[in-house]
């Protein structure tokens, strides 16, 4: 994981990427977002199951 916060050098620019010639489209990134979103609703699914079997777990004993 990289800093949270830029240097100091590169405080005054704003977007130092490489422009790629093949941007995302509006269409490219909702689908992106829409995959993220559903990623993440699955997931924190997981977390319920995962958090349940262990306070089961923890309750037993």
């Amino acid at each position: 994981m990289g800093p949270a916060y830029p240097p100091r050098g590169n405080q005054g620019r704003i977007d130092q990427s490489p422009r790629r010639g093949d941007e995302y489209t509006f269409y490219e990134h909702a689908d992106n977002v829409l995959s993220l979103l559903e990623e993440n609703a699955r997931l924190r699914g997981l977390v319920v199951r995962l958090s349940t079997i262990i306070l089961k777990s923890v309750a037993d004993k």
